[in-house]
């Protein structure tokens, strides 16, 4: 029997709360617009909160656009104890006596983690190895190895100062950083550069680009956050690398085919710019990515979008 096509489009901005899975943010929001295509743009952890950009419908093929956006984060970095996961809601493998430790010497060493580094995906990550998530790997008892990756921190910042709870030393901290960084393996590194063991907690999401938690374009409730037009939410990434483009009646039909386009709209680009290809009632049609010799089509959307 043939699926059913999708009826409703556009996005939920979720502020998800601690003791969900992503995927179960995802399983609510099918059962409450009764749509079966639900995706979202990055995993948080389950004790995580924070901002889930959710897409519904047609819209999920859009979700890779937002990939690339900086995500910021909070949390509190326990030093002196080492889990097995890495946060708080694992089993202590380690300790160490860092009792000593000043917020200038944290301040310090989070230094050597900003910019491009390597990380090590944790093995409580959802990665896949061989088909595998790793988190399942892990579950079981197993270890693999990992390949280190490159990432980029743009901001790792210390704030106020070096507090106790159960004689550990706790610092917040917050972070700004590309997708695909672990936060919870910053947490863990810092503590091996002060010549210790630590780990995270209270993890939260604050935003994915301008997508940010208790300000503008809030994320609010599983079950009452609005949906947001396809168009509006990708009028977040207009900048230098992604605009949104008009075209014509006659160049929309040709849009709706998957046509390349030497100049599309009458703009030229350089490589790799995207434009979101609207119609003249400000309908969303395509994405467009140009190459050396045209731009052409990333995604065709089956129904032109508001």
């Amino acid at each position: 029997m043939a699926r059913k096509p999708a009826v409703t489009h556009g996005f939920v901005v979720v502020d998800k709360p601690a003791g969900m899975t992503s995927h179960d943010v995802v399983g609510r929001i099918r059962r409450r617009f009764n749509e079966r295509r639900v995706g979202h743009s990055g995993t948080l952890d389950p004790d995580a909160t924070g901002v889930l950009l959710v897409a519904v419908g047609n819209a999920t093929r859009l979700l890779q656009f937002f990939g690339d956006l900086p995500k910021t984060y909070t949390g509190e970095v326990v030093f002196g104890s080492a889990t097995n996961t890495l946060d708080a809601s694992g089993e202590v493998v380690a300790t160490s006596d860092m009792s000593l430790l000043t917020v200038e010497r944290v301040r310090d060493a989070s230094r050597l983690f900003v910019g491009e580094i390597t990380q090590v995906p944790p093995m409580v990550s959802a990665l896949k190895v061989d088909g595998r998530r790793l988190h399942e790997i892990a579950r079981e008892g197993g270890e693999v190895e990992r390949a280190p990756r490159q990432v980029t921190v743009h901001r790792y910042v210390v704030h106020g100062e070096v507090e106790r709870v159960d004689g550990n030393p706790v610092v917040r901290i917050e972070v700004t950083c590309s997708s695909g960084t672990y936060v919870r393996t910053l947490a863990a590194d810092l503590g091996n550069a002060l010549g210790g063991v630590a780990h995270l907690r209270n993890l939260r999401r604050r935003a994915i680009g301008d997508f940010i938690v208790g300000e503008s374009h809030d994320a609010t409730s599983i079950d009452s956050s609005p949906l947001q037009s396809a168009v509006a939410t990708l009028a977040h990434l207009d900048g230098v690398n992604i605009a949104m483009v008009s075209v014509s009646d006659d160049d929309a039909v040709k849009v709706r085919n998957g046509r390349p386009f030497e100049a599309l709209g009458g703009i030229d680009g350089r490589v790799g710019e995207t434009r979101v290809v609207l119609n003249q009632r400000n309908e969303l049609l395509a994405v467009y990515r140009r190459d050396d010799q045209s731009w052409k089509p990333e995604v065709v959307l089956p129904t032109a979008l508001a």
